[in-house]
């Protein structure tokens, strides 16, 4: 079984890199770094404010690292005929599972250890945690996902009354008191309650794996559900087989359609306009971003990267926009529509400016909130608006009739 593992195992990790290979090019990586700089330079200005403890401190840090906790799942890389093809070796899983949960905890432990890092100078400063119970504090929640990773695995096992949802929620809320008991008391509590619980519940599913009594339907379910979640992530950034965006009818938004004309040459506009506002996955990413942007905004003081947040979190919209035009094209229907391909262009840009003038508006009261009718706020707001203008006059027209002419459509 270990050796079926190490074949999966290869083949999940190659179709990984061919998408993160894609995720991360030029353009994310330079929003990332801009990112971490902004979240790094108004950290620092948030502890330079923090000179006594706060009766919420410790409250905020146990917060942020239980919530940081819950991040993860099993990954049992099963597949649909393993029901049939592997119930013989039913009882033999144990090796493969374990392989499974080394698997899946390098991920969390690792940003576990990052989270615990950054939170630190705050515990030290606002919640006056000392550095050793700070450190058994942050031991804990890797004992923990341990406890996490075991109750999944034994929730494709358990068929009693209590579920393997069930049994989760119960252990966080157990956990979360341990942690303010041990926060307020003494940091070597927690580590050693999470620590007993590893051992116990690592023991139990030993003798579940070995009892060959596996919800194949389940544990395949979760599998697939996993999945989806990652290649949802994955096609926000490039297209994924397989995976398509809900769609939902709302029809309270439809006033926001009268002010298109029923013409022939609006006939994409409406579609486009329609489009976006039902898809979950592109109306999802303009409210994501544009909501991050004006909370960034609100606590940047520092002007020019408030100017590199704005003119970076306008393009990223624009950008991320940009396949949704070639999605609608692939769709062989919407040829029969008697448009030509400039009307096409034109309506998309449209419809992407009325987007794009939207969180420009929205982005301009943070900045006036931080700089006042100043200079610095002139500077900034008509840097955003030069964005807009390049990305829909002259980026955005340019790319959709490169596709367009290369007959990609």
């Amino acid at each position: 079984m270990t050796g079926l593992w190490k074949e999966r195992l290869r083949r999940h990790q190659l179709g990984q890199f061919k998408y993160l290979r894609l995720i991360f090019n030029d353009t994310f990586v330079l929003a990332f770094i801009v990112l971490l700089g902004a979240l790094g330079f108004w950290y620092s200005n948030l502890l330079d404010t923090i000179h006594s403890e706060l009766w919420f401190g410790k409250i905020i840090v146990v917060l942020i690292l239980f919530v940081t906790v819950q991040s993860g799942h099993l990954a049992t890389l099963l597949e649909d005929p393993d029901s049939t093809f592997l119930l013989v070796r039913e009882k033999q899983f144990y090796q493969y599972f374990k392989s499974a949960e080394n698997y899946s905890r390098a991920i969390p432990i690792v940003l576990l250890i990052v989270v615990s890092g950054v939170v630190s100078p705050f515990a030290f400063q606002a919640g006056s945690i000392p550095v050793f119970d700070m450190s058994m504090l942050a031991l804990s929640t890797i004992f923990f996902k341990m406890n996490l990773l075991d109750v999944e695995l034994l929730g494709i096992y358990n068929k009693g009354s209590i579920s393997g949802v069930s049994l989760k929620l119960l252990l966080n809320i157990v956990y979360l008191i341990v942690m303010f008991i041990s926060v307020y008391t003494s940091g070597i509590i927690a580590p050693i309650v999470t620590l007993i619980g590893w051992i116990y519940f690592a023991l139990q599913n030993k003798k579940q794996c070995e009892s060959g009594q596996l919800q194949w339907q389940k544990a395949i379910s979760d599998e697939d559900q996993r999945m989806f979640r990652v290649k949802r992530f994955y096609n926000l950034f490039t297209d994924v087989p397989g995976v398509t965006s809900k769609i939902k009818r709302r029809k309270w938004l439809d006033w926001l359609f009268s002010s298109i004309k029923l013409e022939s040459k609006n006939t994409y506009t409406y579609l486009f306009a329609r489009g976006v506002v039902r898809n979950n996955e592109y109306l999802g990413l303009f409210l994501r971003l544009t909501i991050l942007q004006i909370i960034l905004m609100s606590f940047i003081d520092n002007f020019y990267i408030s100017l590199i947040v704005e003119v970076l979190f306008i393009y990223l919209v624009g950008f991320q926009l940009k396949p949704y035009f070639k999605e609608v094209m692939q769709n062989l229907m919407q040829r029969l529509y008697p448009v030509g391909g400039k009307d096409k262009i034109a309506s998309f840009t449209k419809i992407s400016n009325v987007m794009l003038l939207i969180q420009w508006v929205v982005s301009i009261f943070p900045i006036i909130y931080k700089f006042g009718f100043s200079i610095n706020s002139v500077i900034i707001i008509i840097a955003g608006l030069a964005v807009i203008l390049f990305l829909n006059y002259i980026y955005m027209p340019r790319q959709l009739k490169k596709y367009l002419d290369n007959g990609e459509f």
